[in-house]
């Protein structure tokens, strides 16, 4: 091999562990707030309003949505199914996220929970067509294919395990 394409898998080692570090990021940005809804930290949801004290945790979306979907969303607001769902996609999200395991269906669960939270306000605010959402869906999406699920993650170890060994969708 050539200097060049040493140099080359470098850069392509580094890119992927970039990516992983963007993939744990957004795990994050997805584990914070199920427990800041879970227990009201006084964050994005107000001290004594989490789910442990009766809260809603799909209540926000009267006070933020606007545009195209308005009605449909705050018609669905405060509905406890719509809360479970709410808090299982933020829990599991984050938690295959930070961890790196079932990458193609957390690749399609959190870019469809990032266009749902993209078409609260639609058309977006600050931008006719784009806003950080759908960056963050691409970026995840690429970090799917160019392999950040499998740096700094239990990728290797979820692959051998028998639930993705007879159903691969899960890997």
């Amino acid at each position: 091999m050539s200097k060049a394409d040493y140099v080359l898998m470098e850069k392509n080692e580094i890119g992927l562990r970039i990516l992983a570090v963007f993939r744990i990021l957004l795990g994050w940005i997805m584990l914070w707030p199920f427990f800041d809804k879970l227990l009201g930290l006084g964050f994005s949801t107000p001290a004594g309003q989490g789910v442990i004290d009766g809260g809603s945790p799909s209540s926000f979306v009267i006070y933020v949505t606007d545009g195209l979907l308005k009605d449909f969303y705050t018609s669905i607001a405060g509905n406890g199914i719509v809360d479970v769902i709410m808090m299982l996609g933020l829990l599991v999200l984050g938690i295959t996220l930070i961890t790196g395991i079932a990458a193609k269906l957390t690749t399609i669960g959190m870019t469809a929970f990032l266009l749902i939270m993209w078409s609260l306000v639609l058309p977006p605010t600050d931008n006719p067509v784009i806003d950080h959402r759908i960056i963050l869906a691409v970026g995840l999406i690429a970090t799917y294919f160019l392999g950040g699920f499998e740096r700094y993650s239990l990728h290797g170890w979820w692959k051998e395990t028998w639930l993705v060994k007879r159903f691969p969708i899960f890997e």
